[in-house]
């Protein structure tokens, strides 16, 4: 079985990832550095070059890829699981485990992080203010799917510790 996480933008998908990886001595795989490695190109360069539904192919394709994989932490893109197809691939050793962070909070943590990230909408990118805004559009377009694609919901927006997510994984 492997651990699949999803949530937005900035939830701290990774960041949990290595950590549970660790935790379980499992290997980390993060759906976006496997686009970038198979395209030879970063994720901001392919939407640029080739727009959203190249890249959710990409990621389709991804997902393909790994669903055979066994004891692994699976970081996903923050709208892989948009997709059901991804959800019902990733499902089929997995369970899926949204770490939902609130998209203002997503936003500060995106700010002191990588900058080699494409827009989420068609909004200008000028400051905080605007990113905050766009994540929250964003948001509200996804909730919906996060929650119902789900095995388990954790609150990230406290620090947690990988014990608590592995504890809470025993329940489902």
């Amino acid at each position: 079985m492997n651990i699949v996480l999803t949530g937005m933008r900035g939830s701290g998908k990774s960041y949990q990832g290595k950590r549970l990886a660790k935790a379980l001595g499992w290997k980390l795989v993060d759906t976006d550095t496997l686009i970038e490695e198979k395209t030879g190109t970063t994720i901001l360069q392919i939407v640029e070059k080739h727009g959203w539904p190249h890249f959710r192919k990409l990621e389709n394709e991804i997902c393909e890829q790994i669903k055979t994989l066994d004891e692994h932490i699976i970081s996903t893109g923050g709208g892989l699981i948009i997709n059901p197809d991804n959800e019902k691939l990733l499902r089929e050793n997995g369970r899926i485990v949204f770490l939902y962070r609130a998209p203002e909070n997503c936003a500060e943590r995106i700010l002191n992080g990588s900058k080699e990230r494409p827009a989420l909408t068609s909004r200008n990118i000028k400051n905080p203010e605007d990113l905050k805004a766009e994540l929250s559009e964003t948001w509200n377009k996804r909730e919906k799917r996060y929650r119902e694609s789900a095995d388990l919901i954790i609150d990230v927006n406290n620090e947690i510790q990988p014990e608590e997510i592995l504890e809470r994984l025993q329940d489902i």
